[in-house]
């Protein structure tokens, strides 16, 4: 995101009777999106408002977004729950109401194995948080395991990720992260410090690539000065950087399920939830009581 707009004013959008031109687009554009997609978070749509040559991609643009969408939430132009905050989760307390109640939440909870049957193990790396609401969404049926870096994984992210896979053998890591200096080296990262401690998995960053962003007309920005990895970028990829959060939600959301797809034996899959289907019917006659046992 660069530093500063020309002629950007942030402006309250609702403090007149009427709205600025610019402001109404800017609006009537964040709720098609909201409308298409939604929970999102306020960087998902300022993203998706860049993508869409509606604004442009600098700071001052993204506080005009952040102040729109509070009033609009304000306002019940768009409900509250459209909008999401992950880093501000309030930490519940799981209760029920009685053992009824728990043996419900049970059923939903149980998942069979899928990973004895299927020919590679996969997991899903992403480079930010605030994609991993959609990432969830459309790997949970799958049973894949999402992992969220934040930019750069800490060594202990690293080492828990050797003691998963082992030497690597039969896994797979989708790799999802910004076309920048710094995305672009990470699956390099991965792969190196996963080595060191002697897992070699399978590593592919299947999104954000340079194809992506000719094919859908994603704006760039200039790559960061202070990246130490930006005359090797610059040198193989030219002087243009996109975030993830760039690319439509809907193209996301279909490039993770044939990622996935495409490596899993989806016969195997179907068989597994049968038997996962049969057997939470079972787990709620036994926490019931109805085998002529107690719950």
């Amino acid at each position: 995101m660069s530093a500063a707009c020309a002629n950007f004013a942030i402006v309250s959008p609702f403090d007149a009777m009427s709205r600025h031109a610019k402001t109404q687009a800017m609006l009537d554009a964040a709720v098609e999106v909201l409308t298409e997609n939604n929970p999102m978070t306020v960087r998902q749509v300022y993203y998706q408002l860049v993508s869409r040559q509606v604004i442009e991609n600098c700071r001052t643009a993204y506080q005009a977004v952040s102040n729109l969408l509070v009033d609009a939430r304000k306002d019940a132009i768009i409900p509250w729950d459209w909008i999401e905050d992950r880093l501000r989760q309030p930490r519940t307390v799981s209760m029920w109401t009685d053992l009824s109640d728990f043996a419900q939440t049970v059923q939903r909870a149980y998942r069979k194995d899928v990973w004895s049957t299927q020919p590679t193990m996969i997991e899903c790396w992403l480079e930010k948080d605030a994609l991993s609401g959609i990432f969830e969404d459309a790997l949970n049926q799958y049973g894949v395991t999402l992992n969220v870096g934040r930019g750069y994984d800490g060594w202990d992210s690293i080492h828990n990720a050797a003691e998963r896979f082992g030497d690597g053998a039969d896994v797979t890591v989708l790799y999802f992260g910004d076309f920048d200096p710094s995305g672009e080296d990470m699956v390099r990262s991965l792969r190196d410090r996963l080595g060191e401690l002697g897992s070699e998995p399978e590593i592919i960053k299947c999104a954000l690539t340079a194809e992506d962003i000719v094919h859908h007309h994603l704006p760039p920005a200039m790559t960061k000065t202070t990246d130490t990895r930006r005359a090797a970028f610059i040198a193989e990829h030219g002087d243009r950087c996109v975030e993830l959060d760039a690319l439509p939600v809907e193209v996301l959301r279909e490039r993770i399920v044939t990622a996935v797809e495409s490596r899993m034996d989806l016969d195997a899959l179907d068989e597994v939830r049968q038997q996962e289907a049969g057997e939470r019917e079972q787990l709620v006659e036994l926490l019931s009581g109805q085998n002529g046992n107690t719950a």
